[in-house]
């Protein structure tokens, strides 16, 4: 295969972002000045009209300086994004701390290897692209790669252009936030949401993301008793544009807000929840549901899940079979997780063994207690079987007796 090649030439593109998704209507060329950054202006207007032809009807100004004056400059006349066409990868890696509200797009690397990309795509601050006609195969990480749309060839990463402009034509249209469209973009590429090292996600596909965008994905959500509180936990497979998730107990014949969870905006891997409703007072079943809100103020509800409330219940059973020779399995059950431990003492109260000392789940549990697995031999009469659960502050004891006959 045709190995493909990057111009030195640099990408950036800087998203001013909101609480709420805002329209990108102001964009700098920022780069090497002349012909060539009106050519990577000429990409970024064909990307975005790639789709449905639809044009951009926002502005977009020259401006060749430094890194460092190009964001100063956005921030202080309220651009919303910047592309930037000249070397500077490792001032950008660099500069994108300290800009936690931007996001920045470039090419992973140059033809001469210099200021190569290998970091962590999907953690990296920056979106990482590239040219290539059916996929990069350079060795640079790649998060995107498109063909230049200047040339018609895969030797220009004036692709770059191109990319950032269907990018901000999705965000545009979906009315979401450039971090959303990107995200978006991954889960939709051609390598499926599935990233290599040569293809990274695949393509930018506008026309299957607006048709069939991917919400928040629920994967579970699921109540436990733990003691005198309620554990919900959930978990998400993808999420879109989320803020977060309202959490709801039904009381009173109606729904009523008692916490909210931040959620974690975009991501296409599985993300856990969890939330403690340390508020019932009553026996009783419980209802809940999330809403589900997105950074623009939509939202939607979860699936009703339910859980009977009766704090403290504990139980241990009398062993199986009593009396017993040489064996016997006690049972208890518990609506508590927590540190078990289950001992034997004799009638006087010595310790003969410790049969279990480890985590269990809340659940009802067994275990076999067996006297030939015994160092000494232990002698027809009355035996104590005792447990105890810690949780936290929680601390449940209980006893029986059980009689070993020979």
């Amino acid at each position: 295969m045709q190995k493909k090649i990057f111009c030195v030439l640099f990408l950036f593109i800087i998203v001013l972002q909101n609480l709420s998704a805002q329209q990108i209507d102001k964009v700098i060329i920022s780069g090497y000045g002349g012909q060539h950054d009106l050519d990577v202006k000429t990409s970024f207007l064909i990307g975005y009209a790639s789709y449905n032809n639809t044009p951009f009807n926002g502005e977009v100004i020259l401006y060749s300086n430094t890194l460092q004056t190009s964001f100063n400059y956005a921030v202080a006349n309220n651009y919303d994004l910047i592309i930037r066409s000249t070397t500077g990868l490792s001032t950008g890696l660099r500069l994108a701390p300290d800009y936690p509200s931007v996001e920045l797009v470039m090419p992973a690397g140059s033809n001469t290897y210099a200021q190569v990309f290998f970091g962590d795509v999907l953690t990296s601050p920056v979106v990482i692209t590239g040219a290539g006609e059916d996929s990069n195969q350079t060795g640079y990480k790649l998060e995107f790669y498109s063909e230049d749309p200047i040339t018609g060839t895969s030797l220009s990463s004036y692709a770059n252009g191109y990319v950032a402009g269907q990018i901000a034509f999705i965000a545009n249209t979906m009315n979401v936030s450039f971090d959303s469209a990107r995200t978006l973009a991954r889960i939709k590429g051609t390598e499926n949401g599935e990233w290599d090292f040569y293809n990274g996600f695949g393509k930018v596909q506008p026309g299957i993301i607006i048709t069939n965008p991917l919400p928040v994905e629920l994967t579970s959500f699921t109540a436990k008793l733990i003691g005198k509180n309620i554990r919900l936990s959930w978990q998400t497979s993808t999420e879109i544009n989320n803020f977060g998730f309202d959490v709801e107990r039904f009381e009173n014949n109606e729904w009523m807000k008692i916490g909210f969870v931040n959620g974690n905006g975009n991501s296409n891997s599985p993300k856990d929840y969890s939330f403690i409703d340390d508020k019932v007072k009553t026996d009783q079943t419980i209802k809940y549901r999330l809403k589900q809100i997105d950074n623009d103020g939509q939202f939607e509800y979860s699936n009703v899940i339910s859980v009977l409330f009766s704090p403290n219940e504990f139980e241990l059973f009398q062993n199986y079979p009593n009396p017993f020779n040489p064996s016997t399995s006690i049972s208890w059950n518990s609506n508590i997780d927590g540190e078990v431990t289950i001992k034997i003492f004799d009638i006087l109260g010595n310790e003969i063994t410790t049969l279990l000392n480890e985590f269990k789940e809340a659940e009802n549990l067994k275990i076999d207690f067996n006297t030939s697995n015994l160092n000494s031999n232990l002698a027809s009469g009355v035996y104590i079987y005792q447990i105890e659960i810690k949780n936290n502050e929680l601390l449940f004891t209980a006893n029986k007796k059980m009689t070993l006959i020979k």
